[in-house]
């Protein structure tokens, strides 16, 4: 009998939230959170490096892309490109489409985020797959598919995150090199290629 889990669903939004950000928390609450409805308490559970591959296969079968993102940036899938891929496919169209194109950079690319262990570095960029950076080359900066406010300010982040990224073929590499109309992404590739040898 685990006393946490059998009353998770009495549990108000503030109890909620704190054992979603314990690192100690056991397999069977943490699923049971997950199959929660209340979502700032699954957004914690994510940012939890604690998290049960259970708990964290619940909140990716969850609708909508949110959760899914948030994933695959804290590095709870680095193991599966598969995932990365299936992401991908399934949902940068949507996030770009509704302004989260915030999301496919923090997921993909690398950033910054609140965890339990604190501010850092996103652990999940860094798997990446070679397919789906070059994916977003070929689809976002090469052929513009990137478009809104502030299209020319994240279109150049993104080169640049693209031609700094280790996993980023030299192929593509070389074209940011060449091809890109912003001289500091330019640098950033050929730095890159010098880096690599």
């Amino acid at each position: 009998m685990n006393v946490l889990a059998d009353n998770v669903f009495q549990m108000t939004n503030a109890e909620l939230i704190g054992l979603a950000k314990n690192r100690f928390l056991d397999y069977q609450t943490q699923d049971k959170i997950a199959l929660n409805s209340y979502r700032r308490a699954h957004m914690y559970l994510i940012e939890n490096p604690g998290l049960c591959s259970t708990a964290r296969d619940i909140l990716w079968n969850k609708p909508g892309y949110v959760n899914k993102f948030d994933i695959i940036s804290m590095g709870h899938y680095k193991d599966s490109p598969e995932k990365y891929e299936e992401l991908y496919d399934n949902h940068a169209a949507a996030a770009f489409n509704r302004n989260s194109s915030y999301r496919v950079f923090r997921a993909f690319l690398g950033g910054f985020g609140y965890a339990s262990i604190g501010y850092s570095r996103l652990p999940g960029p860094t798997a990446t797959p070679t397919s789906v950076l070059d994916r977003l080359y070929h689809e976002h900066i090469k052929d513009g598919k990137t478009s809104g406010w502030g299209h020319d300010y994240y279109t150049t982040s993104m080169a640049r995150a693209i031609a700094e990224h280790p996993n980023t073929s030299t192929e593509t590499v070389v074209k940011l090199s060449c091809a890109h109309k912003d001289p500091e992404v330019r640098k950033y590739a050929l730095k890159e290629l010098g880096r690599r040898g």
